[in-house]
Order: structure tokens, then C-alpha cells, then sequence
């Protein structure tokens, strides 16, 4: 009876150090001298794609994108507007589009679109992921709002995560889809803004 109820408390204990672990945020940089009633209009600019999916850059962006327009502290300029300046801008300072906004790109954005910050973002992956006999999916990604007229960066975060069980033995908590793990991930890591 004794030991029953010990592993009880055992399986337990451990149940609860998956739970803390799983709650875990990402790590997040934030510029401690930024004034973050400043940011209050932003663009999304188009993100780079570091993974064999040549569209997984477009796809992120378009959950972060609806995922800040879910949010009220954040003005946000229309993504097809900000996508053409973007475009524009591009060809005026002659930069390819699989090259990231440097800080002459950003002043001209603030300029053209009235933004304070830019949303910049990178996937690094993205990809569904063999585990034992199912597949889930696997993403990674970085995210930087950037001060466009100082080019100095005012917040960095990066998450990554693959879906699955989150509990072994237990299949509850799964993530099997590559659109479901994008919205976690994007609202995992919309949570460290001040």
C-alpha cells in the first residue's frame, strides 16, 4: 500500500515538473532604455526564410500578422500597404528581396508609412519532424521590433518548439499541425512585449 502510494506521488511530482516546464516562456531581450509608449504604429516587414519550404516565411507572418492585429496596444499598417512600400523601397536602394532591411530601408519605411518600429522576422525552421512512427511538426523562429530611425534594435526573441506530446505516455497537449504550432509559437513569443 505504502509504495502504491509513493509512486503515486512520484508520477506526481514529475507530472508537475513537465507541466513548470512546458509553461516556460521564451527568453526575450528588451531595450531597457526604449520608451515603449513611443511604438505605437508598426509594420511587419517581409520575413526571411531560412528553411527548405520557400513559403515558410510568408506563412509565419501571416498568423504574427493576425495575432497583432488581435492585439489593442498595437496600431498596425495594413500588411498589403507596408508590403508595397516595402516592395518599393526595395527597388529604390537597389536591396534584393532575400536581403535583410538594413538601417537606410527602415528610415525610409518610417517615412513612407509613419511606423516608429519595424517587425523583422526570420524562420529557421519548418518542417514536419519524424517521431517513432508519427510526424509532428517542428518550427523556429526569430522575431525583432527595430526602431526605424535609429536602427537600434528595442526587442528580440526566439522560439522553437516541436509539436508532440508534451507528456510522455500521455497524448494529451499535442500540437500535429504545422499552422496550430505557427499560432503557439507566434503567441508565445508575442507574450515578452512589454
Amino acid at each position: 500500500m505504502k509504495s502504491t502510494m509513493r509512486i503515486k506521488a512520484i508520477v506526481g511530482c514529475v507530472g508537475v515538473l513537465f507541466a513548470m516546464a512546458a509553461c516556460s516562456g521564451p527568453g526575450a531581450y528588451v531595450n531597457p532604455d526604449a520608451d515603449w509608449g513611443f511604438y505605437h504604429r508598426v509594420g511587419v516587414a517581409q520575413f526571411q526564410g531560412l528553411s527548405d519550404d520557400p513559403r515558410a516565411g510568408e506563412k509565419v507572418q501571416r498568423v504574427l500578422i493576425t495575432e497583432l492585429l488581435k492585439r489593442k496596444d498595437l496600431e498596425l499598417v495594413g500588411p498589403g500597404q507596408f508590403m508595397k512600400v516595402e516592395g518599393a523601397t526595395r527597388s529604390k536602394l537597389d536591396l534584393s528581396a532575400d536581403k535583410p532591411l538594413d538601417s537606410a530601408a527602415l528610415r525610409e519605411l518610417g517615412q513612407e508609412t509613419g511606423v516608429q518600429g519595424v517587425i523583422l522576422g526570420v524562420v529557421r525552421d519548418y518542417r514536419m519532424d519524424r517521431v517513432g512512427q508519427s510526424e509532428f511538426p517542428l518550427i523556429a523562429l526569430s522575431l525583432q521590433l527595430v526602431d526605424v530611425a535609429t536602427g537600434r534594435v528595442v526587442w528580440d526573441v526566439s522560439v522553437g518548439e516541436r509539436g508532440g506530446p508534451k507528456f510522455p505516455i500521455f497524448s494529451f497537449g499535442e500540437t500535429h499541425t504545422l499552422s496550430e504550432l505557427t499560432t503557439k509559437l507566434c503567441r508565445k513569443a508575442l507574450r515578452t512585449l512589454p
